[in-house]
């Protein structure tokens, strides 16, 4: 699955990667539209995904809403920015094959793509995840990972709708008893812009850290509490 907002540069080339890395594989390419405006949802159609569109709710409301129309018991996930590995994702389903719960494609801990703010909030996350939870993350947030879809969608009512759902999804298994596999992936320069905001972006994926380390700490995360962000 590949959420996008406004990717049309990049996300025909994403989906055509994956299919050629997913060859060997029964699967289907979900893209979901989350309220582009330059024609995203007509370049991954035209490359051979089914589409799905939303009105611009959030990347981890798109996620959710990809989830619940997946057809696969396995769900892949990537940017459609093109600077994840498709060729990788084999990696990541014959980990779970192997027995992974979820298994997290983790970025080099320095990399030239992002700024130096960015990647010493992300290195004081993982340190306090590490410190305060006892859970070692080369990579908390790392947008490509795969999990089982009954996974994703059991947790649904405390993933929030913005970026910290996929640091939602590292704490979550890994605090019932389930810490993630993680494989070393390269990271490429991201082809537009980025949706990251410093302040509240940050913010928000400091709360979600507080929470899991929370969850670490007492062996489990619930599934009936409301999620953190709301959508907006």
């Amino acid at each position: 699955m590949i959420p996008a907002r406004d990717e049309a540069e990049s996300v025909g080339g994403v989906v055509e990667a994956v299919a050629r890395a997913l060859a060997g594989e029964a699967h289907e390419i979900l893209v979901v539209d989350d309220g582009s405006v330059d024609g995203t949802g007509e370049r991954a159609r035209a490359a051979g995904a089914r589409v799905i569109r939303r009105e611009g709710l959030g990347y981890g409301a798109a996620i959710k809403a990809g989830a619940a129309e997946a057809r696969g018991a396995f769900l892949a996930i990537l940017d459609a920015d093109g600077t994840y590995p498709e060729a990788d994702l084999p990696k990541l389903v014959r980990a779970l094959r192997g027995g992974a719960r979820q298994a997290i494609g983790a970025r080099p801990a320095s990399s030239g793509s992002e700024s130096l703010a960015r990647s010493a909030i992300k290195t004081a996350f993982r340190g306090a995840v590490l410190w305060f939870g006892g859970l070692a993350v080369p990579d908390l947030n790392s947008g490509m990972r795969a999990l089982r879809t009954r996974d994703l969608l059991a947790l649904s009512s405390i993933l929030p709708d913005r970026f910290s759902l996929t640091t939602t999804l590292t704490l979550a298994l890994a605090a019932e008893g389930d810490p993630p596999v993680f494989i070393p992936i390269d990271y490429r320069p991201r082809a537009g812009r980025s949706k990251w905001r410093t302040v509240r972006d940050t913010w928000l994926m400091g709360r979600t850290v507080l929470r899991g380390i929370g969850w670490l700490r007492h062996g489990h995360a619930p599934k009936a509490l409301p999620a953190v962000e709301v959508a907006g």
